[in-house]
């Protein structure tokens, strides 16, 4: 089970350096092959805090911190977006009601 942590974490810190770096798509890749990988966790390691051994504990401790700072990365992306979007959404309006 620590090997199935360990590739969690590896994936999780490569996805903070997506987000650091904006590359949206490959973040949202990433964490889909993440997901199967925390599934297989949830699967086979149901309570993984009974009788966790010290280096799962901390693993899992990273993966949240982790996960912290994926989450407040992409919530500044996803403002950028809608913020995007509501110009475009603004735009299409103006030039449907002025017809430019």
């Amino acid at each position: 089970m620590l090997a199935t942590y360990e590739h969690a974490l590896s994936l999780t810190r490569r996805m903070l350096e997506l987000a650091r770096n904006g590359d949206w798509d490959a973040l949202v890749a990433l964490e889909s092959e993440r997901g199967k990988v925390i599934d297989q966790l949830r699967l086979h390691d149901p309570r993984p805090a009974d009788g966790s051994s010290k280096r799962k504990r901390e693993l899992i401790r990273e993966l949240l911190q982790l996960d912290e700072q994926i989450q407040a990365l992409t919530q500044d992306w996803m403002h950028e977006l809608r913020s995007v979007l509501g110009s475009l959404s603004t735009e299409q309006r103006l030039s449907r009601t002025y017809g430019t």
